[in-house]
């Protein structure tokens, strides 16, 4: 999973034992546009649909979602709803900013999906 590959066996089991796996139903919205944040989701197997201010996608296995409320305290800027049956990693806010403190690879990684979801929602200024 491309999130993982700078962590090493340790940092691994680290965050393993910090998240919980999760198995959810099709058809089970886990974020909704506006509302307040919780969890941050990590798909292992299954097909999410994204809702946003960007426009509509989808995620599968490696994708992650989630992380934009948890580093703000801000409400959700997309809908997730899943597409099929999923396993999810997830961590919430406690959860995830201890992933964040022991692996700046990981931080630097969500950092960058953070920065490029907010400019594919923001238009560059034209001039």
């Amino acid at each position: 999973m491309p999130l993982f590959s700078g962590c090493s066996d340790k940092e691994l089991a680290f965050i393993a034992s910090r998240a919980d796996q999760v198995d959810l139903p099709a058809g089970k919205v886990l974020t909704e546009k506006g509302k307040s944040g919780g969890d941050f989701f990590i798909i292992l197997e299954g097909r999410a649909e994204v809702d946003a201010v960007q426009g509509k996608r989808t995620l599968g296995p490696g994708d992650f979602f989630g992380e934009i409320a948890l580093i703000d305290n801000g409400p959700r800027t997309a809908t997730v709803k899943t597409a099929t049956p999923m396993r999810c990693l997830v961590l919430g806010h406690s959860q995830f900013r201890d992933v964040l403190h022991q692996n700046g690879e990981i931080a630097v990684k969500i950092l960058r999906a953070v920065t490029e979801r907010l400019r594919a929602a923001t238009p560059l200024p034209t001039g």
